[in-house]
């Protein structure tokens, strides 16, 4: 079967839908009956040029550059450019999780790491309100989008090949790091912001896969994890919002982990048990 290296631009469009609500908590959500596995290497392959095509085609280096413009000019952006930004780096992420996901590394390249990290806490601070911190990390910003350095993060993204040896065992790998997390009676915001992590790269995965190969099973597997993303998004932007304010150090106090959470994370570690 050939592997195909380029999508019309409707699967482009289905991909970001799915994305925009992978943290939106449907009324219901279920775990199909049985464990979704033996993911084909053409699956994967495929899987990783989508994510790098919306990469690609699906962000204006031009838009970008004007956001952060008007981000060191306010300080602060318009309620449509705030939706513009959340955007781009909704398709930053996504490449990120797919560099984890897919590369042999199975992280994200320097560069790379660094400007969607950036991305996020510029995004921190202009909705909690703070005009100083948000001035200083636009021109940090600005700087990582600068002609020479998207040119460097641009070529680690084509150059950037899928590795399927394993790709299962790695997923699986995942899941079994989130009971340390559970077995205690509290954890920091940055560990809870650690778990998060593996749940919103499990959800871009499913996400992806779905759109290439629509399947009741991975439909049900991407709004099961897009649950607990989202709750766990919802109680991540408080703990953000207190440590902003001062009311909490992300690194060093602790935090229950709210029940309902605590309830889905378990279901889905039994669901990936032997």
């Amino acid at each position: 079967m050939a592997v195909r290296k380029h999508f019309p631009p409707q699967a482009l469009e289905t991909l970001f839908e799915a994305i925009l609500v992978d943290d939106v908590v449907d009324p219901h959500v279920a775990l199909p009956e049985a464990r979704p596995t033996g993911f084909s290497a053409v699956q994967i392959t495929e899987c990783f040029h989508l994510c790098r095509q919306l990469w690609v085609e699906g962000i204006s280096y031009s838009q970008a550059q004007s956001l952060i413009k008007n981000i060191i000019k306010h300080r602060d952006l318009l309620p449509s450019e705030r939706l513009d930004y959340k955007y781009i780096r909704a398709k930053y992420k996504h490449m990120g999780f797919a560099f984890i996901l897919y590369t042999y590394r199975h992280k994200r390249p320097f560069l790379y790491e660094v400007t969607s990290t950036l991305m996020g806490e510029v995004q921190d601070a202009f909705r909690n309100g703070l005009p100083k911190k948000t001035l200083y990390l636009g021109i940090l910003l600005k700087v990582f989008f600068s002609a020479p350095f998207e040119k460097l993060r641009r070529k680690s993204v084509l150059d950037a090949a899928p590795y399927i040896d394993n790709f299962y065992d790695n997923l699986k790998k995942d899941i079994q790091k989130i009971p340390k997390y559970l077995n205690t009676d509290s954890v920091t915001p940055a560990q809870f912001h650690s778990v998060r992590k593996i749940i919103s790269r499990h959800v871009s995965f499913f996400d992806t896969l779905r759109t290439l190969y629509p399947c009741e099973d991975y439909y049900k597997m991407s709004r099961f994890l897009s649950a607990i993303n989202g709750l766990m998004g919802e109680e991540h932007d408080v703990l953000v919002e207190q440590a902003f304010s001062g009311k909490l150090n992300y690194h060093k106090d602790k935090i229950i982990i709210p029940a309902r959470v605590k309830e889905l994370l378990e279901e889905l570690i039994k669901f990936y048990g032997d």
